[in-house]
């Protein structure tokens, strides 16, 4: 008799979760509209609500069993709430798009709480209102850098602002000509401050010597808050008189007098009008560009633009000038700039020893940066050189504002040429390249800064525990239901309502979680496997809760039955709603009405 309640347990249990490996199964062959997904979620949902209302709720109140009820229900939704905060630690937010966006909403609160903390280590910033404040913190970015990774080179405009994170990460400013020694600066320091503040080029070049969390205010943030606050002025009124900024200006190469005059000025118009000049402005030499641009080697991307989006380029080109056996960049480094000779010789070098010359109006680094990849070659300055040089981040500002430039860019980025130097020299595959290339344009259009090659690695990559996780968050969703069957049937007889609410809701909860985790670069054959395995530990714990709770007071089964209640119902409220919200929008009510009737309409078979 207990053998033939438990083994119809399993199978009751294998029945409502049979849906999850169909579900797994569909995704490998139809990928719906996001609408319909919604609409089979909010579906299962409602089925889901229906028969917990009518097979666990109504029933257990009518036998005058309400307190212990409330007690489980209570218990089960904080112990979901609990164990579903854990798993999504962990990298099992990924399974679905609503857990997904809330893990995001979390990471931006504890930014928040991040940024507060290392912002007001700057002193300038200690006295800012609240509202300031979250003016300020909107605009930091956060960037891990790798270990020798340059930041900025000697001679870059002091555009942002960098404070390096909690971490144990370290930062190296060195002087790329030898004449200054090395400083280091570590957690929770800050570093450019005094190039920032005056508008000047950086004295140093920032390279990490450690994996370093940075975080990163732009200076065109910080200066249109100058503008609004007035304690903020004050703060950096105070700071324009000081003796550091005098040293660092006399350093920078300015004299005295012009260093005062600077000073008077800028101190002048701070008050009066919210801001002031930079002290050292970057050199540009844009009449001369502007009358090369057509006659570039390789940069046939500026050759024949409209005047005014040429003269926008030149605006964020730097003009520097290297020495004579000085480094532009080694193989294996992050590509961030183009380098356009104006006047000398660049070498570049390979592995093999070979070695080839560039001299004027020939550019270099170019198929490397615009694509965001690691430099595959080296080059070095044979003899002193003059160059243009533009950023990655100014070259992707560029492709949001110039629709010319921008038009020009796509047609790059379908060459052949492109695909040939990322099969060859970046070690691509044929897909990778074209799923990059695609995404590159998407991004064009929308007006979003282009993915750098170099990142074609899946989020699931960066979260080593997810697929873990991932299996325990779903484990954690299944668990409730089979003991509700395994208690139920211990009892008396399961409600036919009740499967069929469980495998109404369980198929779309695996349909998206399975399109979600292949979006995240899974195996089909893990991901199958995955649901495979709920579908049988969901047999096996409901035959054990046959078993375990046979004989169990009333009460007793109140309670558990409550417990389950309780996480399915936060499950729903948690997950699966939003989830579909998310991806349907309106659609979201009638369809979970749809599936609450669903549910009611099975009742009444029984």
């Amino acid at each position: 008799m207990i053998e033939s309640i438990a083994f119809s347990a399993f199978l009751l249990g294998i029945i409502s979760a049979c849906s999850l490996p169909l579900g797994s199964l569909t995704s490998f062959y139809w990928k719906p509209t996001e609408r319909t997904t919604s609409f089979l979620i909010a579906f299962g949902g409602g089925a889901l609500l229906a028969a917990l209302t009518l097979d666990l709720v109504a029933s257990t109140v009518s036998h005058g069993h309400f307190y212990p009820l409330a007690v489980g229900c209570i218990i089960g939704g904080l112990l979901f709430i609990v164990l579903n905060e854990m798993v999504n630690d962990y990298g099992g937010f990924m399974r679905k798009a609503s857990t997904h966006l809330y893990h995001l909403r979390k990471l931006e609160h504890k930014r928040f709480k991040q940024i507060l903390s290392s912002v007001q280590r700057v002193d300038v910033f200690k006295e800012l209102s609240a509202q300031d404040f979250k003016a300020l913190a909107s605009s930091i970015s956060y960037r891990d850098i790798k270990k020798g990774m340059l930041i900025y080179q000697q001679g870059d405009p002091a555009d942002n602002l960098y404070i390096i994170a909690r971490g144990g990460g370290a930062v190296e400013l060195c002087d790329s000509h030898n004449e200054l020694p090395a400083k280091e600066y570590k957690e929770n320091n800050v570093f450019g401050w005094l190039a920032f503040l005056t508008g000047s080029t950086n004295r140093y070049s920032a390279r990490a010597t450690k994996d370093t969390g940075l975080w990163i205010l732009p200076r065109t943030t910080f200066m249109n808050l100058l503008r609004n606050s007035s304690t903020l002025r004050q703060a950096v009124h105070i700071w324009l008189r000081s003796a550091a900024v005098v040293d660092y200006l006399n350093h920078q190469g300015l004299s005295e007098k012009k260093t005062k005059d600077w000073t008077n000025h800028a101190v002048h118009h701070l008050l009066q009008q919210g801001d002031y000049e930079d002290a050292l402005p970057v050199e540009h030499q844009a009449e001369q560009f502007m009358q090369v641009a057509n006659r570039l080697g390789k940069t046939s991307l500026f050759a024949g633009l409209p005047v005014d989006e040429l003269e926008v380029i030149t605006s964020r080109l730097i003009y520097k000038q290297f020495a004579r056996g000085e480094a532009f960049f080694y193989k294996g480094a992050d590509a961030d700039r183009v380098y356009i000779i104006d006047q000398g010789e660049a070498l570049i070098l390979d592995d093999s020893g070979e070695t080839f010359s560039l001299g004027d109006r020939d550019a270099f680094g170019f198929m490397a940066c615009l694509t965001g990849s690691r430099h595959g070659l080296s080059a070095v300055a044979e003899a002193d050189t003059k160059v243009w040089v533009l950023r990655r981040n100014d070259y992707d500002d560029l492709l949001q504002q110039l629709p010319e430039f921008a038009r020009r860019v796509k047609l790059f980025y379908q060459s052949e040429e492109l695909k040939q130097y990322l099969i060859n020299y970046q070690c691509l595959s044929v897909d990778k390249v074209l799923s990059w290339s695609q995404k590159a344009i998407v991004d064009i259009d929308a007006r979003e800064p282009i993915a750098p090659a170099r990142h074609l690695e899946f989020d699931i990559v960066q979260h080593k525990d997810a697929p873990l996780a991932i299996w325990l968050g779903m484990l954690l969703d299944g668990i409730p239901e089979s003991l509700v069957i395994g208690a139920g049937l211990s009892q008396s007889n399961v409600s036919l309502s009740l499967i069929a609410g469980l495998f109404l809701a369980n198929y779309p909860e695996a349909l998206s979680s399975s399109l979600g985790m292949k979006e995240q670069g899974m195996k089909k054959k893990k991901i199958l496997l995955m649901w495979l395995m709920l579908m049988l530990i969901t047999g096996v714990f409901a035959a054990l809760g046959s078993l375990f709770f046979m004989g169990a007071s009333s009460a007793t089964l109140a309670i558990i039955e409550g417990l389950a209640a309780g996480a399915m119902l936060t499950m729903i409220a948690q997950t699966m709603l939003p989830e579909a919200y998310i991806k349907g929008g309106d659609i979201v009510g009638f369809s979970t009405l749809l599936g609450f009737l669903t549910a009611i309409f099975f009742k009444t078979l029984e």
